[in-house]
């Protein structure tokens, strides 16, 4: 189940959570007074993740550029038969 934090106005951080993650959560009705609450980034528990994993997040989502010449050279690879009684189907 999809947890989400709303901050309100007047009441402050209030989590709720759903059964979907379908729909627009972008804002929510306090439940104590409410008011139209605008959701809060939470960022996830990494102390338990993989360092490299951690460090990706940390980075950002934004993609890096590769350019063609940039990447590496992709080796062919041998082609194997391995039903010698069909004929290259």
């Amino acid at each position: 189940m999809p947890s989400y934090t709303f901050n309100c106005p007047t009441c402050g951080m209030f989590t709720l959570w759903y059964t979907s993650m379908r729909g627009n959560r972008q804002a929510a009705a306090c439940p104590q007074c409410e008011v139209t609450a605008p959701r809060v980034f939470t960022p996830p528990m990494t102390f338990q993740m993989d360092s490299n994993v951690k460090k990706r997040i940390e980075r950002g989502m934004e993609p890096r550029l590769v350019k063609r010449a940039d990447m590496p050279k992709k080796q062919q690879q041998k082609k194997t038969v391995s039903r010698p009684w069909q004929a290259g189907h």
